[in-house]
Parts: structure tokens; C-alpha cells; sequence
């Protein structure tokens, strides 16, 4: 067998050395760190109660069906795809709720993402007529975070369209996580515009539904 095979035959297996350590160390990943799914849980209700009140405690909220997660096939829209085309974002729209039942019956609620200095920042932010009502962060790990002003969301309250918190704002030492917020809620935003007819249609089925004694 001539050098320059035996050079080959070991580059491969060099190659096919390294490709099996990363399939490894993805895999361990994967199980000790699952990939973040959003979901109704109490905690997020707890959350969305705070920012869009459905005039009950988060608890009965929850149970009640106050508040609702929709499905895809309710509102009519792909996340996938619609975050696909708007890649350019940086950011994604992972799930959609809504308020069927209480004081602000017909409010839905979007949670976004985008990627901050540390990580993913994920924000829930709440809508009436394609207008914010109210967000909230649902999940960060920043550690410049407490630099932000504890009064950051109540800046939104009004705004559709685009925003830019740095204006708002001004020089923080966050401007990372401040940029992510950026990017989560002007995506957000865009679909809170973009679909808001299918969203508010399929909460108002479930508000119909609710009436007549589902959920």
C-alpha cells in the first residue's frame, strides 16, 4: 500500500473520529438540554394574567380556560414558514394565546424570541385591536439584565409597528439584551398585525364555545 494511501486511510479516519464525537456530544446536548417548546403551563398563564388581565386569579385563569393556547390549523398560519420568511429578522414567533373568556376577552398574546448576549431572550407580549397592552420577559439568562430599567415594558403600552427600544430608552450597558427585545417584539409585532383577523376569529370561536359550556 503506497504512502499516500495510507495518508488518506488515515485523514478519513481522523474525520470519522471527530464526526463521531460531535454526534456524541450533540446527542448528550439533547438530553441533558432539551430544546425549549412552549406550552400553557401555570407559570405562563400566571404571566399572561399579569399582562392581560382576564379579571381572575392566574390559578382560575388557568383552569378555567380564560386563557387558551391556538393551535396552527385555529389561526391559520405555519410558524415554520412564517419565520422561514422572515429569517432576515432574527427572531421567531413560537407560539400564539389568546383570551377567550374575562375582562379582556379577544386579547392575544404572542411569544417571541430572538438571541441575546447570553442566550435566547423570550418575550410574551399582549395585543387588543393590534396594539400592545402589555409583555413581559418569559425566559432569559442575561447577565447584564439588571442594568435594564424595571419600568422597560411599560414603554410599549400603545405601540403597533415597529419599535426601537434603544430610543426609548437610551444607553443602558445591556444594549445585547436590549437588541434581542428589539427583534422579538418588532416580529411580534409584525404578526400581530399581519394575522390578526384569523387570531381574533379563532378566539372568538372559543369565546362561542365557551358560552355554550366548552372551553
Amino acid at each position: 500500500m503506497s504512502k499516500s494511501v495510507v495518508r488518506a486511510l488515515k485523514s478519513m479516519t481522523v474525520l470519522l473520529c471527530i464526526a463521531a464525537v460531535c454526534v456524541t456530544v450533540l446527542t448528550v446536548c439533547n438530553m441533558f438540554f432539551p430544546k425549549y417548546m412552549p406550552s400553557l403551563d401555570a407559570a405562563t398563564a400566571n404571566l399572561i394574567n399579569g399582562i392581560c388581565s382576564t379579571g381572575k386569579d392566574s390559578q382560575t385563569a388557568f383552569d378555567d380556560g380564560y386563557i387558551v393556547m391556538l393551535q396552527e390549523s385555529e389561526h391559520g398560519v405555519t410558524l415554520a414558514d412564517f419565520n422561514k420568511t422572515n429569517k432576515s429578522s432574527k427572531a421567531e414567533v413560537l407560539a400564539v394565546y389568546g383570551e377567550p373568556r374575562g375582562e379582556n376577552t379577544g386579547a392575544y398574546i404572542i411569544e417571541s424570541k430572538s438571541a441575546g448576549r447570553d442566550g435566547d431572550v423570550i418575550i410574551l407580549t399582549a395585543y387588543a385591536d393590534g396594539k400592545i397592552i402589555g409583555a413581559t420577559v418569559k425566559k432569559q439568562g442575561e447577565s447584564y439584565w439588571q442594568k435594564l430599567p424595571a419600568d422597560l415594558f411599560d414603554k410599549l403600552e400603545g405601540v403597533s409597528g415597529e419599535v426601537d427600544m434603544n430610543g426609548l430608552i437610551g444607553k443602558t450597558g445591556a444594549t445585547l439584551s436590549l437588541n434581542a427585545i428589539d427583534r422579538a417584539v418588532n416580529l411580534s409585532n409584525k404578526f400581530a398585525l399581519d394575522y390578526m383577523t384569523g387570531i381574533r376569529d379563532a378566539i372568538s370561536k372559543k369565546s362561542s364555545a365557551s358560552l355554550g359550556g366548552g372551553k
